[in-house]
């Protein structure tokens, strides 16, 4: 089983809910709940966000394309259907693969490696396509993708699209965000304070499809039971704070509704942008 979330101009589902139950690799079992839901927002006529959700293999994407005249959905979209077209055909590879990973990184989990790989094959993809259709010009996506392996959790994203990791009753940012605040950050130019205020916390320092090279960061977590995650893209963090998305999260039993509430008091303070969250419940 599984879903594409998608919500162009009224279009598609706008909303996904699926169970997720695998057997753990030492013993007894982790049980997933999983919901994704996608707005287009006050301001925007076409959603460049797309969310694809596949609960036997335990993999999330959410995405956020960018580009004039609906190159934006062209390239997320794009980038989603070569990154999971990638990852299910080398899935079952063995790790050593001769000629299947650029750049192999043994401090990661074989699907984090994997995952990364599949956002270098998109990020050509929409290079590609672009080359070919003056229209896509400048087109691209970010992303923001997890897979479950028992209790492992392995995390890769490009660009801003954010990846929470909620746990007695903290939040925790597992991603990383490509953009320029971010990059001054890690160089120890601007404060983490002065970096939520600073208006280069909006221009992207890596996207997919817009540079042959491309930074991917990765991630591996390991999930407990009553750890909640949350997927989102900017549209979510444009408008909320970490403190006011873990308020809202944790108001409730973390379920569907969740998704609409915190989509709702986006729409109360003016829906900016498109808006694609997928929520992930460990029990």
């Amino acid at each position: 089983m599984e879903t594409l979330l998608r919500d162009s101009q009224g279009t598609g589902e706008s909303g996904a809910h699926a169970m997720w139950h695998f057997p753990l690799r030492a013993g007894g079992n982790v049980i997933l709940d999983a919901w994704a839901k996608s707005d287009v927002g006050k301001h925007r006529i076409v959603n460049e966000d797309c969310c694809y959700v596949d609960p036997e293999i335990g993999l999330m994407l959410v995405l956020d394309g960018m580009g004039g005249h609906r190159a934006g959905e062209v390239a997320s979209n794009l980038a989603m259907e070569t990154i999971v077209s990638f990852y299910k055909e080398h899935m079952n590879d063995a790790a050593e693969t001769s000629g299947l990973f650029e750049n192999y990184d043994p401090a990661f989990t074989f699907e984090a490696n994997l995952l990364r790989q599949a956002a270098f094959m998109a990020n050509r993809a929409i290079l590609k396509r672009a080359s070919d259709d003056d229209g896509c010009v400048g087109m691209g996506s970010t992303v923001t993708g997890m897979v479950f392996q028992g209790t492992t959790v392995s995390v890769m994203n490009v660009g801003d699209s954010r990846l929470y990791m909620l746990r007695n009753g903290r939040i925790e940012q597992i991603s990383r965000d490509h953009t320029l605040a971010e990059d001054q950050v890690e160089r120890g130019i601007m404060s983490r304070e002065e970096a939520r205020e600073s208006q280069l916390k909006h221009v992207l320092s890596s996207v997919i499809g817009v540079d042959p090279r491309v930074r991917v960061h990765l991630d591996v977590v390991t999930a407990m039971p009553g750890d909640i995650f949350l997927l989102c893209t900017d549209g979510l963090t444009a408008v909320m704070n970490e403190d006011e998305i873990l308020e809202m999260v944790l108001s409730g039993k973390p379920c569907a509704e969740t998704l609409d509430r915190l989509l709702a008091e986006v729409d109360r303070r003016g829906s900016p942008d498109n808006t694609t969250l997928a929520l992930v419940v460990c029990k």
